[in-house]
């Protein structure tokens, strides 16, 4: 119950500037109490004058009903016809009467307000035997009109009759100017209410304010932000924040002191905490409760795109492109209990156009009541490209181990329907099957070398090996492939081949990336070529020559980074792994040897395996 109780004022004090709650609760309440009083006034007035002017109504009735029949039995008494309506003319206009009419027992009129209603010209004989009829008055609420009949005596004989219709919207028209004016007077009133609580707010609510916030104080709260109070409210209310910015300041420089004592003085090390602090590849900073930094290193400072002096007591809110972080920082000063918070600055969709990505763990430190963050910031860029190279390489791998597998399951099928009827096209079909599988397992010895490469355990097992063989299966492994694109592959070999110590298998799969990427870049009706050549130490230098799409200058260096490809819209529609390069440079490197790589663009590319002789290997090694 004291909870909820606590939490109402906390929410009606929103309304309100820090410290005003007091004095503006006190002025609600008097206006309140007034306008209560004034409406009760105004309503009780309004029925006295509503009362009074329903009387006044019903005797000026009364007073011209009495009026106009005395008046009217004179002149029917002298004949007087035309003074009659004459009578009733007048009394319509000066607003005593609405309408009115002198009738007959027969149902002539003799005079009426309404000229044209006049049926008889002349009074007409009364005999002893006509009925007087009886008085009425009927009052119509809705219509504010009152209606009178009375009978008129003409020498003592009865037969003649005064209707009048009378409008008390005249007699009450007063009391509504009344009630206007009284509305008027509170209003005014209310107004100079407001007048005087403001001045009384200007000259109190400084006062109540400071006490507001002292009782804060004593319940435990030391955050500024929430002791501050309206500079509006006077001199005393600028004099109170000034007295609290001092006491930042002051904690700020007991921290400050607190850090250098520790950093001097708590490991007995004369290199001191803050240097230590300030080599680390970490970023660290620590905030305080007003969002001030109070201590930050040469790290942060660095990512944060700040200088470190300046950043030393400054306002963490200032700093632009780094309100997610500042979120965190407000979230987890303003939240009791321990906790850590991590968040990621940086756009992690667009890595190579926009820099980098940091994490930045924000963790909460509080010591004898006073609360700070500490804040560790890493920059996390390489391991997010890490990432999202090896996701595209699973899913360029997966797209090109599913082609041969389903060009394999295409030819058994084929084989199998032949049945023996066309022998060629049984051998053709298993010679794709053979060429395709040989392709499978080269895919996937890329994706092994991949975890050799990741683990630091790729290597290679030298022995004698014939050259020879090796060209041979190159050409028979892409004839196929280059005749489906109309590639015209040339081999300028030499006529001997000698032998040389190397890793047969990781020679082989070096020059068949090498020979793939060249089919696969170069247009219909090109042209591969593969020149081979050996030197008196017998060693071997393989150019691999087509006439592509060609490689950019500032991307030539780029492609055999692992798991990467050109920058190239051309190629956006083939397929590959980004492997095949780094593979085959890890393998010539090994070997003691190097790729090089010649390219213009629209013209092809030239690349170089060369893998030193006996002699040199040895070295190397």
């Amino acid at each position: 119950m004291t909870t909820s109780a606590t939490k109402s004022r906390m929410n009606l004090r929103r309304y309100f500037d820090r410290g005003e709650s007091l004095v503006a609760t006190t002025g609600m309440a008097f206006v309140a109490i007034l306008s209560f009083v004034v409406g009760g006034v105004i309503w009780i007035s309004a029925r006295t004058i509503d009362e009074s002017a329903t009387n006044q109504a019903e005797q000026r009735v009364t007073q011209t009903s009495e009026l106009l029949v005395s008046q009217a039995e004179i002149r029917l008494s002298d004949g007087d016809v035309t003074g009659l309506r004459r009578l009733l003319l007048d009394s319509a206009a000066s607003a005593m009467i609405t309408t009115g009419r002198v009738s007959f027992s027969d149902g002539g009129i003799i005079a009426s307000t309404e000229p044209n209603e006049i049926t008889l010209n002349e009074i007409p004989q009364l005999n002893e035997s006509s009925v007087e009829m009886p008085s009425s008055l009927v009052t119509d609420p809705r219509l504010s009109v009152t209606r009178i009949t009375e009978p008129l005596q003409i020498f003592g004989k009865s037969g003649a009759v005064l209707e009048l219709e009378i409008d008390q919207n005249q007699a009450i028209a007063g009391s509504e100017m009344i009630r206007a004016s009284s509305v008027g007077v509170a209003a005014v009133g209310l107004v100079l209410t407001l007048l005087v609580y403001r001045r009384f707010r200007f000259r109190l609510g400084a006062l109540a304010a400071i006490g507001e916030s002292l009782r804060q104080i004593e319940q435990g709260e030391r955050r500024t932000e929430c002791l501050r109070i309206g500079d509006s409210l006077g001199t005393e209310a600028t004099a109170w924040n000034t007295l609290l910015a001092e006491r930042d300041a002051f904690d700020r420089a007991i921290s400050e002191q607190d850090i250098v004592a520790v950093s001097t003085n708590g490991g007995g090390d004369s290199f001191g905490l803050p240097a230590a602090c300030n080599v680390l590849t970490q970023g660290m900073m620590l905030v305080d409760q007003d969002m001030s930094v109070l201590y930050i290193n040469g790290a942060a400072a660095v990512f944060l795109r700040s200088m470190r002096d300046q950043m030393i007591g400054a306002d963490l809110t200032q700093i632009e492109g780094f309100e997610p972080l500042i979120e965190q920082v407000r979230g987890i000063l303003t939240t009791e209990g321990s906790g850590r918070r991590v968040v990621e600055l940086g756009d992690v969709e667009n890595l190579e156009a926009n820099g980098s990505v940091l994490k930045a763990s924000v963790a909460r430190v509080e010591e004898e009541g006073v609360v700070r963050a500490i804040v560790f910031i890493e920059d996390i860029t390489q391991q997010r490209l890490s990432n999202q190279s090896q996701n595209a390489f699973i899913a360029q791998a997966t797209h090109e181990l599913r082609t041969p597998l389903t060009t394999i399951r295409l030819y058994c099928e084929e084989a199998i329907e032949a049945e023996g009827a066309d022998e060629q096209v049984r051998e053709k079909a298993l010679n794709v099957i053979s060429s395709e599988t040989r392709r499978l397992e080269r895919i996937v010895g890329d994706m092994l070398c991949v975890s050799e490469i990741e683990a630091g355990s790729l290597n290679i097992r030298r022995e004698s090996m014939r050259t020879e063989q090796l060209f041979t299966e190159l050409e028979e492994d892409y004839q196929a492939q280059a005749k489906d694109k109309s590639i015209t592959l040339d081999f300028d070999l030499p006529p001997k081949f000698p032998t040389i110590q190397a890793d047969r298998d990781r020679l082989g799969q070096a020059l068949h990336n090498l020979m793939g990427n060249a089919i696969k870049y170069t247009p219909s009706g090109g042209t591969v070529s593969v020149t081979a050549s050996f030197d008196e130490h017998d060693a071997m230098s393989v150019s691999i020559t087509d006439t592509g799409i060609g490689i950019d200058e500032s991307q030539q260096e780029r492609i055999f980074e692992r798991f990467t490809r050109a920058d190239d819209r051309r190629i956006s529609q083939v397929t590959g792994s980004g492997l095949g390069l780094a593979l085959a440079r890890q393998i010539a490197r090994l070997h003691g040897g190097d790729i090089t790589l010649e390219s213009e663009i629209d013209q092809g590319s030239t690349f170089t395996l060369f893998v030193p002789g006996t002699t040199e290997s040895k070295q190397a090694a």
